[in-house]
């Protein structure tokens, strides 16, 4: 007679590593003594004008509440089953972003677009720490919150959509260099909001992941295959629901 499983036996979360946001977060000291002065001094004097600045400023949205609304809306006119799975990924990319804007309460930087480049050396653009709201927006650049909730949200979409992992993760790029472009972030700026959004994104996956493989070992197959089981994402029911079968 087969046992059932108990939630005492291991159960895995997934292949979450610190191992990208580790490299992130070392491209972004790179980046601080290197190129964040003369990049985003000349973001801020020069820009980029014509076609490319309007291609770039097209892509910011993904990287906004409103964006991420309007990508979940298209998933749910292609498919309503996947509510659940789009109130997932919308949940993740918004705490990304949410992540990145509770670190700009930590630590005080001044926006490129609000910096004196021929002043001050670029350790200058720090203000100090716990500066909570003090100086308003133009003293909130570290870290790039458009890129963390872009990188959260494409590791949310990648999970679901493997297919378009590439996309999803190219267009994340985008906004980061958008944000560069627009005067509005440093180059380590945008590499630290990259590194927290990857990590809070694979962080919950991996908290869904458990909870979905605590509920598959905790709920008995039914007897009758047909039978629902509202466990995890909209992939991962059809999965328990086949495995049940299968036994």
């Amino acid at each position: 007679m087969e046992s059932t499983p108990t939630l005492e036996q291991p159960i895995s979360t997934g292949n979450f590593s610190l191992k990208i946001p580790a490299v992130l977060l070392g491209l972004a000291a790179v980046s601080l003594v290197t190129i964040d002065y003369p990049v985003s001094m000349s973001a801020t004097s020069h820009g980029w004008t014509g076609e490319l600045h309007r291609a770039l400023l097209s892509i910011e949205p993904y990287g906004s509440p409103y964006g991420i609304a309007v990508v979940l809306l298209a998933i749910l006119s292609l498919s309503r089953e996947r509510m659940r799975d789009a109130i997932h990924i919308g949940t993740v990319g918004v705490a990304g972003g949410l992540s990145a804007g509770l670190v700009k309460l930590l630590v005080s930087r001044t926006r490129p677009d609000h910096f004196n480049f021929l002043q001050d050396h670029i350790f200058d653009s720090y203000q100090g720490v716990l500066p909570m709201m003090r100086g308003g927006s133009a003293q909130q650049s570290f870290p790039s919150a458009h890129t963390a909730t872009a990188v959260a949200f494409a590791v949310a979409l990648a999970h679901y959509f493997p297919q378009a992992k590439w996309l999803c993760f190219s267009l994340a790029a985008i906004v980061g260099i958008q944000r560069i472009e627009a005067g509005q972030h440093f180059p380590s700026d945008v590499l630290v909001g990259a590194a927290v959004g990857w990590t809070v994104g694979n962080l919950l996956l991996a908290m869904s992941r458990r909870e979905s493989a605590a509920s598959r070992m905790s709920i008995p197959c039914s007897p009758h295959p047909t039978q629902h089981i509202h466990i995890g994402s909209h992939f991962e029911e059809k999965a328990a629901l086949r495995g049940c079968e299968d036994g």
